[in-house]
């Protein structure tokens, strides 16, 4: 093993997005995380597409749950807790994210965690967090752009509001999960002491609306969807060429310049109505609308390079097709192939964080359920062969 993470030792109860995703975080910077899931396989394992239309084997978990290595367990069976006891025991972190108040039904309250292992980190991924009078609220990504404001200014505002195309809120609420967990292990190397890191869903979508809550504060503005434009200057937009769409942004001054002058209209430069960032973004319709009649006039790669000579800010609009030609995120190694034990190689987005001098790596592939039920009752949780084979006819694994 290597990364600045070798020799953490995580226990990852998690299920569905943001707990999976943080565990696999840790696991890509080198720490040794067990997924630890139901004997049928977690939910996500049901959600298809599937590899080779097998059910169970579901592109979905294979993204979440590289690098780790699966056991199963029955939490409902009554031999759960004493695996599950020895777990905790081994772990440096446990990755949960149970509806609050399920861990402690288990017979696993954080108090009595700590008793087990002082050291250890609990990391508890929520839909409202752990205290408060949503607490016992399902939350899924959707749920949170919702009520988290992100809805509400996503789309065009002549549109009802709309979802991201991605599930960001589940990911962002794994990185502070992730950031949290690594708090709280430099905290520990202080004191010796673990804690609780308490994240959810709710409170990781109010936090990317950033300045808008000063903003609501002090002027009691309520943002409104601006589409793909830019809230504060134009133009900012996705414009159409002859074979696709590109992203254009030159919202200072100089870039305006620089794009007036390379459309031949420097004309535009001498109206008084379009010399300055905030008049410009007052006829915006007007100013979009003449960046679109330009571009149409080019193919996307052509014009993307046009622009780029002349340092203007711009992107093709690209699908998955386009993403997984990328040249760039080849070079940087961001589109990996990774083993799955029953369909061989499979692409997946790579290490994202690059370290200079400890980078992570990818050291496992895609787990299939309990692919590693006998290393690791046997060998990290030191159960001896006759304790495994009866928990096996029990059903507890």
């Amino acid at each position: 093993m290597s990364g600045p993470l070798k020799g953490i030792r995580v226990a990852d109860l998690s299920r569905f997005v943001a707990g999976p995703y943080c565990g696999m975080l840790l696991a890509d910077m080198g720490a040794e995380v067990i997924k630890v899931e139901k004997p049928e396989g977690e939910e996500t394992r049901s959600i298809p597409p599937f590899f080779n239309d097998i059910e169970g084997d579901s592109h979905y978990t294979a993204a979440l749950n590289r690098n780790k290595r699966a056991i199963t367990l029955n939490f409902r069976e009554v031999g759960a807790k004493n695996v599950l006891t020895k777990l905790f025991k081994w772990a440096d972190v446990i990755i949960e994210n149970f509806r609050p108040g399920t861990l402690e039904k288990m017979g696993f309250s954080p108090e009595l965690i700590q008793e087990i292992n002082p050291e250890v980190i609990l990391a508890r991924c929520s839909g409202f967090g752990q205290t408060g009078p949503y607490k016992h609220r399902p939350g899924f990504d959707a749920i949170a752009q919702a009520m988290g404001g992100i809805m509400s200014v996503t789309g065009r505002e002549e549109d009802p509001p709309l979802l991201a195309g991605t599930y960001v809120i589940d990911y962002v609420t794994g990185m502070h999960a992730t950031i949290g967990i690594l708090s709280a292990l430099h905290e520990r190397e202080k004191t010796g002491k673990g804690q609780t890191v308490d994240v959810s869903l709710y409170e990781s979508a109010v936090s990317m609306l950033v300045s808008m809550i000063p903003t609501y504060d002090q002027t009691e503005t309520i943002h409104k969807r601006v589409g793909n434009g830019d809230r504060y200057a134009a133009p900012a937009n996705a414009f159409e060429t002859k074979d696709g769409w590109v992203y254009l942004l030159a919202s200072t001054q100089n870039l305006w310049e620089r794009l007036c002058k390379l459309m031949g209209r420097e004309d535009l430069l001498k109206n008084d109505q379009l010399n300055s960032v905030p008049r410009r973004l007052k006829q915006k319709e007007d100013v979009n609308a003449i960046v679109q009649e330009w571009t149409m006039n080019f193919e996307r790669d052509e014009l993307v390079n046009l622009l780029d000579q002349k340092g203007i800010p711009c992107a093709p609009i690209q699908n998955i097709s386009d993403i997984m030609q990328d040249e760039h995120l080849k070079a940087r190694e961001q589109i990996v192939k990774v083993n799955h034990p029953k369909v061989g190689e499979v692409a997946l987005s790579g290490i994202t964080i690059k370290l200079s001098e400890s980078p992570g790596e990818i050291r496992y592939g895609v787990p299939i359920i309990g692919q590693h039920n006998e290393d690791i009752y046997l060998k990290e949780l030191g159960f001896h062969k006759e304790e495994y084979e009866e928990l096996k006819t029990k059903g507890v694994i």
